[in-house]
């Protein structure tokens, strides 16, 4: 195991699924926080991805859809390298296309990531049932353990604590 300042850490590569969204970019700021301390390498994986919606609707131009997904690309990029810019942390963006939840099990198998981390923004059961869910997705597929990250309350000054789940594939 590592030793560190802070005592013995089993937690040497970490995943951070990233999208943008307001979860993801909270667990960008948690691993942020932690890699440092640990001595922990940082692989952060942005998934280009069509939704099924875009898929069916014919009208929609690839070229569109590939603007999008580069202009969201593009966002990601600029808040990892400011979140996790100066930290001393080593990290790498890595970019696949595919099926997210797929592709991100993919690369921490790849990197022998010790913890994934994913933001999961709450959705109806109904947009679950019908797209799924990354978050559950990696929950049940992932080798390493799997930590899900909530946005920020606007209203509530106390954090909601994140969630924790250890998967090994059987």
């Amino acid at each position: 195991m590592q030793t560190t300042e802070s005592g013995t850490s089993w937690i040497k590569r970490i995943v951070v699924a990233a999208d943008g969204s307001p979860a993801s970019v909270r667990g960008l700021e948690q691993v942020a926080d932690l890699a440092p301390r640990i001595g922990a390498k940082v692989t952060v994986v942005f998934v280009r991805h069509l939704a099924t919606g875009t898929l069916m609707a014919p009208s929609m131009t690839a070229a569109v859809s590939a603007e999008a997904l580069d202009d969201q690309e593009a966002e990601v990029r600029r808040d990892v390298t400011r979140i996790l810019g100066g930290t001393g942390a080593a990290w790498e963006f890595a970019v696949r296309a595919g099926s997210p939840g797929e592709e991100i099990v993919q690369l921490a198998d790849e990197t022998s990531a010790d913890l994934l981390v994913v933001g999961s923004n709450r959705h109806s059961s109904l947009h679950n049932l019908v797209l799924g869910s990354t978050a559950a997705y990696l929950a049940t597929h992932s080798r390493p353990p799997v930590l899900v990250m909530r946005p920020r309350e606007a209203s509530s000054t106390v954090e909601a604590p994140a969630e924790v789940t250890g998967g090994m594939r059987s």
